[in-house]
């Protein structure tokens, strides 16, 4: 084996990655707070949507937009799938989820969210961990239009896109307390 070449190892995961106006980034990891986030968010979605027909999914599943767009946003929420290939979903989801992190936040609100705004993601929130808040921002007229912006604590926060779905705050952000 040429000493440029590495063997594979089946145990190594390769580094995770999304393609942002066809530069390639790397994913890193987040916070706690970041990731308590996402699992609380996702388990929350993951319950309401039980027997219903749409799905939610973690950042493994990529995001197909165009060849210079593939994103793995921190939840995707599903209702078309005759979108999705064996590779991930191409195409708009209905919901996207952004947990902002300061090493992304940058491009989670202008590169992504134009993409998301141009492929016609319905509903969009930008979730900040560190200070407890969602923005929503909801597809009208084909522009992403900032609905409201929700502070913790006691806030009950509601889709516009699934009417009936609401979620706590206090339940969003229930952060391990070390």
């Amino acid at each position: 084996m040429d000493n440029q070449q590495k063997k594979f190892d089946y145990h190594e995961e390769p580094p995770k990655t999304e393609k942002i106006n066809g530069i390639i980034y790397n994913m890193a990891a987040g916070t706690y707070k970041h990731a308590e986030t996402i699992g609380n968010l996702y388990g929350i979605l993951h319950d309401y949507f039980k027997g219903k027909s749409c799905r939610p999914y973690t950042s493994e599943l990529d995001i197909f937009f165009d060849e210079e767009n593939n994103f793995r946003p921190d939840i995707s929420l599903i209702c078309d799938f005759s979108k999705m290939r064996d590779d991930g979903y191409h195409g708009a989801p209905t919901l996207v989820i952004e947990v902002l992190s300061v090493s992304t936040a940058k491009r989670d609100r202008r590169e992504k969210f134009n993409c998301y705004e141009k492929y016609g993601v319905k509903e969009l929130w930008l979730i900040n961990p560190e200070h407890e808040t969602i923005e929503q921002y909801d597809l009208i007229d084909g522009t992403l239009q900032l609905q409201a912006i929700y502070f913790r604590p006691g806030t009950i926060f509601k889709s516009y896109v699934f009417e009936d779905l609401a979620i706590s705050l206090d339940e969003a952000f229930d952060f391990y307390k070390f």
